[in-house]
């Protein structure tokens, strides 16, 4: 079924495909645009989860595979969660709110902006203790972290969570219906088109790389170079869309998807989730992988796979000239590995011509052609990745 956003946005002139806005009628023109200036797209194949409360940072910091108690408000990061086999369940980006002056004892209390849900910190929804005053009441400040990850997981991965709490100062919400998802894309996206975006959001500055800011109701999440995350509260989406219009190009949710493809940062959906190890979706390249933090689940897998031997699969950025979209986990083939699949579809979504995929494959097969759904099916044109990988780091052993 269609989300709200998706509604909205179909009375707008864009095109529906799988309950989703595919594009604004011309994707080859949303290219272009994308290449040379900026768009402004529908960026709703993402959830929020909001995690709370005093234990907050350590229960975040003991589950996910980087230092999330380094995290300084405004700071995001990627990141993952991992079943205890290692896998990823999910990744994420995740960041630490910056807090509002929390209310000292006896002051009147504040109305936060949402349905009881405060995004600067405001209103944490904290369990009462009978014996023991909130820590508003205290004048604590409440940590807030806040979760992107694929739409289809948030809330299994909330639940998931929830299993851990136990007796923990944590509360952990699915707060993706509360609000609507933009996405700024296109080469563009620090210079003078986004100025006059800029202008038009009435936002001041820009965040930096991999940082957080709140202006008005609009949160800006600076996910890579060429992509910033406009989150808003659902029913301001009308009159930002509008001011929006007057600035930049209107794009679907394919341009979007493409712009993260190009970056080469993956999204684990329900298709991919618990196939995956880290490094398998190059998460040591994009920094989702801190090799110096304590224990989290998976963490034994993940560091064996580091120093005990070579990483055996990487995600690759590639294209293909098949019109028809491949779905996530679509099985991929090597003529070194005759009949048994080494790898699959991470993510792909249409190009200008064919589509552009992430795939995880084994690195061994990456001098072969690379088939996709069956050993004689469509060949990959594999391109460069706009990152470095790390080295491998075997220790030298000595022989007894």
């Amino acid at each position: 079924m269609p989300s709200p956003q998706t509604l909205f946005l179909a009375g707008h002139g864009s095109r529906i495909v799988d309950d989703l806005i595919a594009d604004f009628g011309d994707y080859a023109t949303e290219c272009d645009v994308f290449d040379r200036s900026l768009c402004f797209a529908d960026a709703s194949d993402v959830g929020l989860l909001r995690v709370s409360g005093a234990d907050a940072t350590a229960f975040l910091h003991n589950q996910f595979s980087t230092n999330v108690s380094a995290l300084m408000p405004g700071q995001g990061q990627y990141s993952t969660y991992n079943s205890p086999k290692g896998r990823m369940l999910a990744s994420l980006f995740l960041w630490r709110e910056k807090p509002s002056p929390l209310l000292q004892a006896g002051e009147g209390k504040k109305h936060p902006p949402l349905q009881g849900e405060g995004w600067g910190g405001d209103g944490v929804s904290v369990p009462p203790s009978p014996s023991t005053p909130l820590p508003q009441e205290r004048g604590e400040k409440i940590p807030v972290f806040f979760i992107l990850l694929a739409a289809d997981l948030a809330e299994t991965i909330r639940k998931r969570l929830s299993m851990y709490v136990l007796r923990a100062k944590v509360t952990i919400e699915d707060v993706s219906a509360s609000y609507a998802f933009l996405g700024l894309c296109g080469a563009d996206v620090s210079g003078a088109v986004f100025t006059q975006a800029k202008t038009c959001l009435g936002l001041d500055t820009l965040p930096k790389l991999h940082h957080v800011q709140m202006q008005n109701d609009i949160t800006v999440v600076a996910l890579s170079p060429t992509r910033l995350l406009l989150i808003l509260p659902s029913e301001t989406l009308p009159e930002h869309w509008a001011m929006l219009s007057q600035s930049t190009h209107p794009a679907g949710r394919h341009l979007w998807q493409r712009a993260a493809i190009l970056d080469g940062i993956p999204l684990i959906t329900a298709a991919t989730s618990d196939r995956l190890i880290p490094q398998f979706a190059n998460q040591d390249a994009l920094g989702g992988l801190d090799f110096q933090k304590g224990c989290y689940p998976g963490q034994e897998i993940v560091a064996r796979t580091r120093y005990l031997g070579r990483i055996k699969e990487r995600l690759y950025l590639a294209r293909c000239d098949e019109a028809a979209v491949f779905p996530a986990a679509t099985p991929l083939y090597s003529p070194a590995f005759g009949e048994q699949a080494c790898g699959l579809i991470v993510n792909a979504t249409p190009d200008r011509q064919g589509q552009i995929m992430l795939a995880s494959f084994q690195t061994s097969a990456a001098d072969n052609p690379i088939h996709v759904a069956r050993p004689d099916g469509s060949v990959l044109t594999l391109l460069p990745l706009p990152y470095e990988l790390p080295a491998d780091e075997i220790p030298n052993r000595v022989k007894l």
